[in-house]
């Protein structure tokens, strides 16, 4: 399913994470040895178990209350009103502006469990340069997500 994005909160969200120096990790970000601290061994690890300045910069694609888009740049972007991070919701997953239907977009196209998925810095970069002539998008299924991009100039 196509979600839209708002273009300008996308780049925002960007470009906080790039400027960041750690970096938040996903669930499969935190269960991968690559980022964890020098001589980690938990089974289970937890943030504290995390070297995150390995962790690289992007965007975490969260199916939770609606589908947003978020920096996984540390310390998060705060939002207004006291909000803790500054998410871009997807115009059809958007709990505000849909209260009777985003539960059925969040589950038609990222699936019935909650969860993140990171969005590598330059698979968005990307992904806004093609769609410069638009809306920003992402096509999200409970099993990919594509991203538009342009075509390598060789």
């Amino acid at each position: 399913m196509r979600l839209h994005f708002d273009r300008l909160l996308v780049s925002r969200l960007l470009a906080h994470a790039e400027a960041a120096t750690e970096h938040s990790p996903t669930y499969a970000q935190l269960m991968d040895k690559a980022f964890h601290r020098e001589g980690v061994t938990a089974q289970f690890p937890s943030t504290s178990d995390m070297d995150l300045t390995k962790i690289p910069a992007g965007l975490m694609l969260v199916g939770d209350l609606g589908i947003y888009l978020m920096s996984n740049g540390s310390p998060g972007l705060k939002g207004e009103n006291g909000v803790a991070n500054l998410v871009a919701y997807a115009e059809e997953a958007d709990p505000q502006l849909h209260p009777d239907s985003w539960h059925d977009v969040k589950q038609a196209s990222f699936g019935a469990d909650d969860g993140a998925e990171f969005l590598s810095a330059e698979s968005i970069r990307k992904a806004l340069e093609a769609t410069v002539n638009g809306k920003f998008w992402l096509n999200v299924t409970a099993s990919h997500i594509f991203a538009p991009s342009l075509a390598s100039r060789n």
